[in-house]
């Protein structure tokens, strides 16, 4: 079946909200631990390694992120996060991480103790840092029928990536929507009306 075709069996708008983990939900203190080949081993921000260039001869350590360590909330995200819970209506939440599987217990945990019901909310470990998995990760959910999309990642290279979807699908599905949004910590979202991302 085509994508038009699928998109045609969805009579009523299909709202998916995808939020990534760290620095943009939260600050935490977890390092990724990198061993180049010469044995030498440096650590990471969360920040720090969105901005990396992957390289098959180093080894990555990715342990200290199925933990929260000292997270700080960010506020102006997290409020967005339960206005979507709240919000009248249907839609799908998602936290869409490069974290591992294993992070979601914690992750969870986290959410429930700062008074958001991690129970509204599908947990992705996606266990891969490439901008790429993030993409393709959303495009299947769009083949499968998502209309109305809003992502909010602190790493330009996973926005980007998925605003090429927008690209790659505005003649194929009538009425798509993809609102692919750079989140930085502290410093933006203030200027945002969050009943305005949340369509009221």
């Amino acid at each position: 079946m085509s994508y038009t075709g699928k998109w045609k069996n969805f009579l009523n708008e299909s709202k998916l909200r995808v939020f990534d983990f760290d620095d943009t939900l939260a600050k935490t203190d977890a390092k990724v631990g990198i061993t180049t080949p010469d044995g030498k081993t440096s650590y990471m921000t969360a920040d720090e390694f969105s901005q990396h260039k992957l390289n098959d001869r180093n080894r990555y350590d990715f342990s200290e992120f199925n933990k929260v360590i000292n997270p700080r909330e960010i506020h102006q995200v997290t409020n967005i996060l339960r206005n979507a819970i709240s919000a009248a209506g249907e839609r799908e939440i998602i936290i869409l991480t490069a974290r591992d599987p294993d992070a979601q217990e914690a992750v969870e945990e986290w959410l429930d103790s700062i008074g958001i019901d991690s129970s509204k909310i599908n947990f992705v470990g996606l266990a891969n840092p490439a901008a790429a998995a993030k993409a393709n990760w959303i495009e299947n959910k769009i083949i499968d029928g998502a209309t109305d999309v809003l992502f909010l990642d602190d790493s330009g290279k996973n926005i980007a990536a998925v605003k090429e979807l927008k690209k790659k699908y505005e003649k194929k599905i009538p009425n798509l929507k993809i609102d692919a949004r750079s989140v930085k910590y502290g410093e933006t979202l203030e200027e945002f009306n969050i009943r305005e991302l949340e369509g009221k």
